[in-house]
């Protein structure tokens, strides 16, 4: 499944890129997400997913490596994990561009795309592809309340 989302925001790539690597931070952006955990700096990190996608509740532990990364303008990272209880496994790749736009800000273009196995994947690809959606919405809905406050 491919995903992508282009918001455009009211900070600059630097701020951005700040509150990104600020780990606890952007996990409290990420809904479900927990016990995150930095392992090398701008390298490796485990966190925990949780969430309930239809009649499945589903904790993953998450392995997450940074592939590579231009500092303030583009990160390439990749996830993936397995669910004890249903036996789903996820892996997640991402591309996140940050690009300033000339009137001031940024538009974030976030590139992901997710395989899905197991009994999460007997739900279907639009259950799947909505329940993702909403909780990148969800996303963009904390982190812009986050630079509000900032």
């Amino acid at each position: 499944m491919n995903f992508n989302i282009n918001a455009d925001l009211p900070a600059t790539p630097a701020r951005l890129w700040v509150l990104f690597f600020d780990i606890q931070r952007v996990a409290s952006l990420i809904p479900g997400c927990e016990n995150v955990q930095e392992q090398s700096p701008l390298e490796t990190y485990s966190a925990v997913m949780k969430q309930k996608i239809g009649p499945f509740k589903l904790e993953v532990p998450t392995a997450i490596l940074v592939e590579s990364h231009v500092p303030q303008q583009q990160v390439r990272l990749r996830a993936n994990g397995r669910d004890k209880f249903t036996g789903t496994t996820l892996e997640v790749q991402l591309l996140v561009d940050l690009v300033p736009l000339s009137a001031g800000g940024t538009r974030l273009n976030v590139d992901a795309d997710m395989q899905v196995a197991g009994r999460l994947a007997s739900l279907g690809f639009g259950v799947v592809k909505k329940k993702t959606e909403e909780l990148f919405a969800e996303f963009e809905r904390r982190l812009r309340a986050e630079l509000e406050t900032v």
